[in-house]
Order: structure tokens, then C-alpha cells, then sequence
């Protein structure tokens, strides 16, 4: 409580956006100096969580949409077998975040701790798909993108 109240304090006196450091007050699981090295860390928190406004905030937000920023990127993953999959209500089908990692820990897949680096993409991918797929899709895997961008309106 007394932290709810130092954020809020905090907020009243400023009028702008929380800081990340206002932030980590509550949601103390967030390491800022690790945060700070990594691809978003440039980011303010609410660039992110726009429903934010004011501290403290709503329990329940909306998810982040990463296409926000990423928009290309987002065209690419709208028109893949993991959107289609979603679109057909297939929960299990994979978002942003279930492929690269929670966005407080990103980094650039040139990074070879990326979980979509060349060298880690059998073990990210493994966890949904079986080996046998993957040593298929691996003959590939120069042109994976390519080949799965496929028009969601032919899937119904």
C-alpha cells in the first residue's frame, strides 16, 4: 500500500507520464538496469502500456500491440500460418512475445543470447513444433518467411 501511495504521490506532483522508475515502485520483478541494456530499453513504459494515464493505474490492461511500432514487422506476422492460426481461435498459435521473449528482455537477434538468433531458432521453435518439422522447415529456413506468408482469406 505504502508503495501504491508513494507512485500515485509521485504522479500528483509531476502531471506527466510515470517514469520507469515510478513503475518499478510496484513492479519491483522489473530488473531497470538489465531493462535499460536491452532493445526497448529506451522506450518509456507507457510508449508501451498506453492505457496508463495516471498511478496507480487499472489491474486489468490491454495487451501491448507490438505492431505499434513494429508495423512492417506486423504486416509479416498478420499474413503467417501462426496468424491464421489465431484467427481460427487456435489459442495455442504463437504471438510476439511467445517467439522473442518478454519485451522487458528483447535484444537484437544479431545478439547471440536472442531467442530468434539463428543458433537458438530450433529450440524456440521446438517448443511448439516437433523435430522431425523442424529438420524440414531447417532445409528452408533461408526462405522460412517468404514461404509462410500466406493470404489468411484463403484459410477459410
Amino acid at each position: 500500500m505504502r508503495r501504491l501511495l508513494a507512485c500515485f504521490f509521485v504522479l500528483s506532483l509531476t502531471g506527466a507520464p510515470p517514469k520507469p522508475e515510478a513503475c518499478v515502485q510496484c513492479h519491483e520483478q522489473i530488473d531497470l538496469a538489465r531493462f535499460h541494456s536491452r532493445s526497448h530499453g529506451g522506450v518509456s513504459c507507457v510508449q508501451c502500456h498506453i492505457a496508463i494515464k495516471a498511478l496507480p493505474h487499472d489491474e486489468k490492461l490491454p495487451p501491448v500491440r507490438c505492431e505499434r511500432c513494429h508495423g512492417h514487422q506486423g504486416q509479416e506476422v498478420a499474413m503467417s500460418v501462426h496468424s491464421a492460426a489465431r484467427m481460427k481461435d487456435k489459442t495455442h498459435a504463437p504471438t510476439c512475445s511467445t517467439c522473442h521473449g518478454k519485451a522487458h528482455d528483447i535484444v537484437p537477434r544479431s545478439n547471440p543470447e536472442s531467442r530468434v538468433a539463428r543458433r537458438n531458432m530450433e529450440a524456440t521453435c521446438g517448443t511448439c513444433h516437433p523435430a522431425g518439422f523442424l529438420a524440414k522447415l531447417s532445409t528452408r529456413l533461408p526462405h522460412r518467411a517468404s514461404r509462410m506468408a500466406i493470404n489468411p482469406e484463403d484459410l477459410k
